[in-house]
Parts: C-alpha cells; structure tokens; sequence
C-alpha cells in the first residue's frame, strides 16, 4: 500500500504562479495524497486561487505569517501523512512524481530522505537540470 503524503504548499504574492503550482499537484493522480496550502494573507488574488482548489485540499488559510518556515511549521501541525514534503507555490511536479516518492517509501521503510533533480525553465521555456 502507498503511503500517505503530506504536501505542504506556503505561498505569498504568488498569484501569478500558484495556479499552475496547484494544477501540477493535483494532476499527479496520487491516490493517498493531503495537499495544504499555507498563504501568508497575499493580496494578489492568490486566496481566490486557492478557495478554488478548496475541495481538493486538505486545509487551507490565508493569513498573517511569519515567513515560510512559520507556514511551513503551520501545515506540519495539521499533517496525519507517513511521508511529508513542501512545493513552494512557484515551483511545478512533474508528472509521476507523487507515485514515485510513495513507491520508494513503500519499498524501503526505512528511507528517511529522499530528493530528485530539479529542473530550471527559463523564461524563453527551455528547460535544464539543475
């Protein structure tokens, strides 16, 4: 059985990409999967983004923070999953990912870390490993 994932989402005056952010996690299909979104009361329409995306999120506010780490530390204390992990709101999943991650902490208990290589698009949408 797949483990549950706990994905944490902190998000300020990122509207701009928070949609596409929210779209890459949801799209994984990850069948054991609690998404929380922690903004830190943005004004850029990304709470109108998030409320959007409401009844596929385990939680959610929007609201005075003290940074990412507070955000972060915010979702962690409503978390219930076995493996637990943050995607800042500027940054994408690739397709698969979530499977993965579950497979690779299914298949060994006792991983305690795991990270993948990070890709960087630039602006003109060409894309590197990072």
């Amino acid at each position: 059985m797949l483990p549950r994932i706990t994905l944490i989402t902190p998000s300020f005056l990122q509207a701009a990409f928070l949609e596409e952010c929210l779209r890459s996690v949801h799209d994984q299909g990850y069948p054991n999967l609690e998404h929380m979104v922690v903004d830190g009361g943005s004004t850029d329409g990304s709470a109108a983004i998030i409320a959007s995306y409401a009844e596929k999120l385990a939680w959610w506010c929007s609201e005075h923070d003290r940074g990412q780490s507070h955000a972060l530390n915010k979702g962690l204390a409503r978390a219930t999953g076995e493996v637990f992990g943050w995607i800042n709101s500027d940054d994408l999943l690739l397709p698969g990912s979530l499977q993965r991650v579950g497979e690779a902490f299914r298949d060994d208990p006792g991983l305690v870390v795991l990270t993948g290589v990070r890709r960087l698009r630039r602006p003109d949408g060409t894309e590197v490993p990072m």
